[in-house]
């Protein structure tokens, strides 16, 4: 058993490599984080943000109920996984992290969608012949490659240039020059 940042995490642990590793990730957070327990028989607890010029926003405070796998912040209903404030908890407690990821994550169930055959797609000499629709694009649809991408912006009265109006040079304000032969350039 080896310890990672207060989270005891055995070496025969149900969690599949790639999700352990994301999951220890999320520890850098931690200490930016406090614990504070609201129910412990129930499990409810509180994680407060504490307050770092790291954290650009005002300092939030989720619910976690560990007992029916939820947080405020949404993340753990939804992989399955602990999210930041599950491990502050169970670091805060000394709870075992494996036993808040769902079994889904277990590298038996991970070995269990690849254990059927995947079979190569064969030449296209056999390939049976295709009767659906024929699908034919519209060229005027496509998107030109070249050059500067067009506008989709309406245009209104404001945007019309002003008839008659002398063209100025765009580096010295003056007219009957332009900025590549203006005088006061070189």
């Amino acid at each position: 058993m080896r310890d990672q940042g207060g989270v005891h995490v055995t070496s025969r642990s149900p969690i599949s490599g790639r999700h352990y590793r994301t999951t220890t990730q999320k520890w850098t957070t931690i200490s930016y984080l406090h614990c504070v327990a609201l129910d412990r028989q129930n499990s409810e607890f509180e994680v407060q943000e504490i307050p770092t010029p790291q954290l650009r926003r005002r300092p939030m405070s989720y619910k976690v109920k560990l007992n029916e796998w939820w947080c405020d912040y949404g993340q753990f209903q939804a992989l399955k996984l602990p999210c930041p404030h599950v491990i502050v908890v169970c670091s805060f407690f000394h709870l075992q992290l494996a036993t808040f990821v769902s079994p889904v994550y277990s590298l038996n169930n991970i070995l269990k969608a690849y254990e059927i055959q995947f079979h190569p797609i064969q030449n296209q000499d056999y390939w049976s012949p295709y009767t659906g629709p024929n699908m034919i694009p519209d060229p005027h649809m496509r998107r030109s490659k070249a050059g500067r991408p067009t506008t989709d912006r309406i245009h209104n009265e404001m945007d019309d240039p002003i008839p008659n109006r002398p063209k100025k040079c765009s580096y010295c304000r003056n007219e009957g020059h332009n900025r590549t032969n203006c005088p006061y350039r070189h």
